[in-house]
């Protein structure tokens, strides 16, 4: 195998490596909010952390808009 083509296996590891590392930090920090605030959370793929408010799931960043 050539060496640019090591590279770029190498970039792309790193790169979806960091994209894991990532999510699961998302995903811990939601968990950590819900048990800082006593409220009941989930993790929402391309929206980030949903916090259960009224019976209705909204998103973490415009909780204070709900309140």
């Amino acid at each position: 195998m050539k060496t640019a083509t090591k590279v770029l296996l190498i970039l792309l590891a790193l790169i979806v490596g960091g994209m894991l590392l990532s999510n699961v930090a998302s995903r811990a920090t939601c968990s950590y909010y819900g048990v800082q605030t006593d409220r009941e959370t989930r993790y929402a793929a391309f929206v980030g952390c949903m916090v259960l408010v009224d019976g209705a799931w909204s998103p973490r960043n415009e909780i204070r808009v709900v309140q």
